[in-house]
């Protein structure tokens, strides 16, 4: 809800759950939502309680992983549901974890990580999209092929399209 030019929320009933104390916010996902203070991003909980300082220059929804994507000082990273950060802030770019694996960028390429941080495929491709039914659309010398879970790729970068959104 928006009141005076601030945003809070409601409960299903209707009554005022947060009040309306922030610059923007987006609904709440796995119980968490992310919010705008003083043009930092914070996380907090259906009550109101911070679960991370204003500190972020964004950040994404948490999704079912339990894993959320922040930025700050142009460094990604992935913080728990309790504002641990459990995956260091060092990446150039990062996408959003799905089936346990999220793509990260670092030198200019683009590879993927499980949720502690430990890479499965090496940084070597030019763009990536994220895991669906165990694959990922990878791009390589501008051609688009598959990686399963563990790295392997089931189809070599040899077609003209594929699914990234990196």
């Amino acid at each position: 809800v928006s009141a005076g030019g601030k945003y809070g929320f409601i409960d299903k009933t209707g009554k005022l759950a947060v009040p309306a104390r922030y610059e923007y916010v987006y609904g709440f996902s796995e119980g968490v939502a992310l919010v705008r203070v003083d043009k930092k991003w914070e996380y907090i909980d259906r009550s109101g309680k911070e679960i991370t300082a204003a500190e972020y220059d964004g950040g994404y929804s948490f999704t079912a992983d339990g894993l959320a994507l922040v930025h700050k000082d142009g460094k990604w990273g992935y913080i728990d549901k309790s504002g641990k950060v459990v995956v260091p802030l060092e990446y150039e770019r990062g996408m959003s974890f799905s089936e346990g694996l999220a793509a990260v960028k670092q030198g200019g390429r683009w590879g993927y990580i499980d949720a502690a941080g430990k890479e499965v495929a090496a940084a070597r491709y030019q763009s990536a999209g994220s895991f669906s039914e165990g694959l990922a659309s990878v791009r390589s010398g501008g051609k688009y092929g598959y990686i399963d879970a563990a790295g392997k790729e089931v189809a070599a970068p040899a077609y003209d399209h594929g699914m990234d959104y990196s």
